[in-house]
């Protein structure tokens, strides 16, 4: 199967068609894993934020008054780190989950035009670097 790059139309490498496949699988699961533990770290973000708020709010009015407690726009600028910047990065990776599944369907069907696939510029590149991290590892 040659691997052409979508974007300069040049031929990236030639490899077979099986062996494609299973790369791309590979990649599709790193990435859903990728996913999964930014979900993780959201939802540990919101137990600890839960956490402190039931903590402020069960202690005394006296005690409140003397707790220290972040400013509301400190409060907002974390939530971005912590909450709104993963989800970008959740909705970036589940486009390119997107995208695989699109060749992965393409190189399933039965009857094609030709022996070629286009594959963006980063999908290539993350090709050759796990082709690469394999190939050390041997």
């Amino acid at each position: 199967m040659v691997i052409i790059d979508e974007v300069y139309r040049n031929i990236s490498f030639d490899m077979p068609e099986q062996e494609l496949s299973i790369l791309l699988e590979r990649i599709k699961a790193a990435k859903e894993e990728d996913v999964e533990a930014l979900k993780n770290k959201i939802d540990k973000y919101e137990q600890k934020r839960r956490a402190e708020e039931a903590l402020y709010q069960s202690l005394s009015p006296i005690r409140r008054l003397f707790a220290g407690r972040p400013a509301s726009h400190h409060q907002a600028v974390e939530y971005m780190v912590h909450v709104k910047e993963r989800f970008k990065k959740i909705d970036a990776i589940k486009l390119s989950i997107r995208e695989l599944d699109q060749v992965l369907h393409i190189l399933r069907m039965p009857i094609r035009d030709s022996n070629e696939v286009f594959l963006s510029p980063e999908l290539i590149r993350e090709i050759r670097h796990l082709r690469e991290r394999e190939a050390s590892q041997e």
